[in-house]
């Protein structure tokens, strides 16, 4: 069976920087199963899988558009000048590094401040970067009416009606 819009697929892959560098692999979190066309995964990603099929391996170079995107089109949040580190420099294009709970930590660059706000663009770590990824097709099948209702693999029926 082929890959197409809203057949189940199971992958195993490696993704890679521009420096060669393996930033994730199915080899540590084991392979990912989704619903072709929906799978929110690399944008680029479900177009290209299309006309595979169970034990096709491929290498794809996606464009920062196609990837996580360019610096410039992140999202936008405006915040309060408090809460930036006293006599912090704020001009536009200065980078910083937030946590955000959980270990995690997320770039923030500055777009415009005044005295009371600081405009901030989130800045994803491979934002901007070319990046390849090396998969392998494990499975395909068809989905269930479920999981195209839904969107989600595995997805429990819908409660009874009463």
């Amino acid at each position: 069976m082929k890959i197409s819009p809203d057949t189940v697929v199971t992958l195993s892959y490696d993704i890679t920087n521009e420096a060669g560098e393996i930033i994730e692999s199915s080899d540590i979190s084991g392979p990912i199963t989704f619903l072709a066309g929906r799978s929110g995964l690399i944008p680029g990603l479900d177009r290209r899988l299309v006309g595979m099929e169970q034990g096709t391996e491929a290498t794809l170079e996606f464009p920062p558009e196609e990837a996580f995107g360019r610096v410039d089109d992140g999202p936008t949040k405006t915040l309060g000048r408090g809460e930036f580190p006293a006599g912090a420099k704020l001009d536009p294009g200065v980078d910083f590094e937030a946590g955000v709970g959980g270990g995690q930590t997320v770039r923030l660059r500055v777009v415009d401040a005044s005295a009371e706000t600081v405009t901030v663009r989130l800045v994803h770590p491979l934002a901007g970067q070319r990046i390849s990824m090396s998969v392998r097709v494990e499975a395909v099948r068809v989905a269930t009416a479920i999981e195209k209702s839904s969107g989600k693999i595995g997805a429990p029926p819908p409660p009874p009606k009463r």
